[in-house]
Formats: structure tokens, C-alpha cells, sequence
């Protein structure tokens, strides 16, 4: 597993908001949160009492089978996304081959699929068809499906009548934290409208409430007519969602299908961290500190800063250094974050972060480019 995933260098044993312990005694700030997916931080009471409740209930019950928490939950999100169908399953990268499965259903006479540059769609084959880093790519090109990738501001111009579609994230998180341009994202849309192909938004990382909304595709200009979602919605548990418009008709019969899609378990937990987003003012937080701590890290002034961008809880600081040798001392001194890219630093706070987290968080970002600047920690 290590050489698949390399290794951190510590063993996490607990841990309670947005506080994380090692099996050392050591406690640190997680601004990682298991690639964002720990969206309430770790053991929120709330989820944890709706997961002791569920567990005592049948766990998975099969495909066709009805489960009231399903039910319930679908509900609470038709009233969020009126119009929209739901499949669930357990992953982003499984929502996003759902998405690409129906896509070329609906299209399935057109040959073309776009991708931005700098994208993350996942790592299974269709997924990482749709994905751009040739790290990832190079070993299984001889299989993958021919996507182009292209910048925002060229898409426009490319799309034709033998598109399929579009896959864009709002915000480009792996590939270096790049909000989209809304003014670019209408475009794309306007020019998908004018050729009948489709736009699949991949908010697997920056929707459900990080960035301060349920979907943040129309903050981008963005309007999708399938959505991907995963990581946050219950809160850490295996589950994604792939919602598209009803109109646009759906899989043919048994053309797509999932186990665990759905289980009682983690419906019952989606729809409490559900409850939280629409109850705790969470997302206005995730607005109101993420503006907070980038002008906290913008204050740095250090010359190994570049640029410093995000929305909400999804935030990057680009240097003019490589970015894991500085995510390396950041751990070391009590922050967890994680690289996007050589060159960005990239923080995925929980909602359950407050002010004086996101403070030392930003004082010991400092001190890490402060030492960096005079040649230390190389």
C-alpha cells in the first residue's frame, strides 16, 4: 500500500474537530482531512450519534431494495436540486464513470470529449481518461479513452458538433486550487448550448459546502447538467452522488448499477451532515473564514509566494518552491495540508475550524517561508 500511496511518516490514533493525534502524543491542525473528505472534521457528535443509531439497522441492503433513509435524503436533495436525478455510489471517481457512461449514451453518435488542463477526475480508466497529469496517465495510454484537454479561455472555440461533452471542475483543486473564471465558464456553456453538448461539473472536491454553497458551478458561470459529487457528503464515509437534469432522459435498463450505492448506513449519516450544512450556518462560515485566512496568508509578504488563491475552505498558496518539502515542515509543526502540484501548498479545512485554527495555521505557514527564505529546511 505505501508504494502506491507513500507514507506521511505518522500513524494517526485520534482526534476531535479539526485537531488530529499520532499514536505519539502529537497533535496537529488537520487542514489535509483525508483529501477533504473529513468535511465536519473527525467524531462531530452529531454524525457519530446518527451513526451509532444506523449501525443498529440493517448496514446494506441490495440493489432494488427501498431504504426509508435513502428516501429521506433524496428528498432533502430534490428540494436543493429541483429537476435532478440521483445515482449513488461510493467514490468520485465512480461518479465521474457514471457520469462519462451517460454522457456518451445520451451523445452516443458524437466522438469528441473535452477536459480542462490541470483537471482531477479520479484514477480509474475512464475517470483517468478525463484526468490531465501524464504522471498519472502515462502507464495506461494505450487504453485510455482520447479526451482533449485544453485551457478555459480555449475551450470555447473547440467545441462542435461532435461534442459529446465537457468535464470541468469550478474549482481545479489537485491540479493547483484555480477557481474557474465565471466569465469563461459562461462561455463554455454558451457555446455547449449551441452545439447540444453536454457540461459535467466535478465538484467532488469543492461542493457540498467547502466552498460555501451546496454546488458552486453557477458562482463559476457554470450551468451543468450533470454534477459530481463525493469526499463531504457523509462526512468521510465511502459515498458519491452523480445528479443529472431529468430531462435529458437516463441509462437504458440495467445499463449501470452499484452495491453499496445508496446503503442505509451512509444515507443515514449524508443526510445528518445534511442536517448540519442546512442548520449551523456552516457554509456562510466557510465564505466568511476562507476570505479570513487567505488574507492571512497573503500577509506573509514572503517573496517565496507567488500567488495565493481559492474559495471557501479549498485554498492554495503557489511559491517559487517545491510545495512538498514545505507540506514536510508544515507537518513537523503541527499543520497538515497537502500538496497541488510541485509549486502549490493547498489547504482543505473542515468546517468545523475556527478563527485561532486558521491563525496558527497562518503563523506557522510564515515561519515555514521564513526559514526557507534564508536556505533552511531544503
Amino acid at each position: 500500500m505505501q508504494g502506491l500511496y507513500g507514507s506521511r511518516g505518522i500513524t494517526l490514533s485520534g482526534g476531535h474537530g479539526a485537531i488530529v493525534e499520532d499514536v505519539n502524543g502529537n497533535a496537529y491542525i488537520d487542514f489535509y482531512c483525508g483529501s477533504g473528505a473529513a468535511l465536519f472534521g473527525h467524531c462531530h457528535p452529531y454524525l457519530v450519534k446518527a451513526l451509532k443509531e444506523a449501525s443498529e439497522k440493517p448496514w446494506t441492503i441490495g440493489i432494488g431494495m427501498g431504504s426509508e433513509a435513502r428516501s429521506r435524503f433524496i428528498e432533502a436533495l430534490r428540494d436543493i436540486f429541483p429537476g435532478m436525478d440521483c445515482f449513488f455510489c461510493n467514490s468520485g471517481s465512480e461518479a465521474i464513470e457514471a457520469a462519462l457512461k451517460l454522457v456518451t449514451f445520451l451523445n452516443s453518435k458524437r466522438k469528441k470529449i473535452f477536459a480542462l488542463r490541470r483537471s482531477f477526475h479520479g484514477r480509474t480508466l475512464g475517470a483517468l481518461s478525463i484526468t490531465f497529469n501524464p504522471q498519472y496517465r502515462n502507464p495506461w495510454t494505450h487504453v485510455l479513452l482520447p479526451v482533449i484537454h485544453a485551457e478555459p479561455n480555449e475551450l470555447q472555440s473547440m467545441i462542435d458538433d461532435d461534442t459529446v461533452a465537457v468535464f470541468v471542475e469550478p474549482v481545479r483543486g489537485e491540479g493547483g486550487v484555480y477557481p474557474l473564471d465565471e466569465s469563461l465558464g459562461k462561455g463554455i456553456v454558451e457555446a455547449c448550448k449551441r452545439h447540444g453538448a453536454l457540461i459535467v461539473s466535478d465538484e467532488v472536491q469543492c461542493g457540498w459546502g467547502r466552498c460555501g454553497d451546496y454546488s458552486v458551478s453557477s458562482k463559476r458561470g457554470l450551468d451543468p447538467d450533470i454534477i459530481c459529487f463525493a469526499k463531504g457528503v457523509a462526512g468521510g464515509l465511502p459515498v458519491g452522488m452523480m445528479l443529472w437534469k431529468e430531462e435529458l432522459g437516463g441509462f437504458p435498463p440495467s445499463g449501470h448499477s452499484s452495491t453499496y450505492g445508496g446503503s442505509p448506513l451512509v444515507m443515514s449519516v449524508a443526510l445528518a451532515a445534511l442536517r448540519l450544512l442546512q442548520n449551523e450556518d456552516y457554509m456562510a462560515k466557510a465564505v466568511k473564514f476562507g476570505e479570513f485566512f487567505r488574507a492571512l496568508l497573503k500577509k506573509t509578504n514572503s517573496p517565496l509566494v507567488r500567488e495565493v488563491r481559492g474559495m471557501g475552505f479549498m485554498n492554495g498558496v503557489e511559491l517559487t518552491v517545491k510545495s512538498a518539502p514545505i507540506v514536510k515542515q508544515l507537518q513537523d509543526m503541527g499543520l497538515l495540508a497537502l500538496p497541488a502540484g510541485p509549486f502549490v501548498v493547498r489547504f482543505l479545512s473542515p468546517l468545523v475550524a475556527e478563527k485561532e485554527h486558521f491563525e496558527r495555521a497562518a503563523d506557522m505557514f510564515d515561519e515555514v517561508l521564513k526559514r526557507n527564505e534564508h536556505g533552511y529546511g531544503k
